[in-house]
């Protein structure tokens, strides 16, 4: 009868490992979804940026622009 208990013991034990285990895979994808990482690949390339690191590369680009637009009007 003692070894019957300690098998089901065993097995309720295993059961906790496993629960634990695929709850704490669950919160880490719960996780991730709460935070996505939204990427672009710009055409020209093969790697993947981040958003952020486009939208300031467009921010970059467009400033220039204008610096450029003004030294071209002052010299009209």
């Amino acid at each position: 009868m003692m070894e019957e208990l300690q098998e089901k013991l065993n097995e309720q034990e295993r059961t906790l490992l496993w629960l634990s285990e695929r709850l704490t895979s669950l919160d880490q994808r719960i996780s991730q979804i709460e935070r996505p990482t939204l990427m672009y690949q710009r055409p020209s390339s093969e790697e993947y940026e981040t958003v952020a690191q486009t939208l300031d590369y467009l921010h970059n680009n467009i400033e220039g622009l204008k610096a450029d637009l003004l030294k071209v009007a002052k010299a009209v």
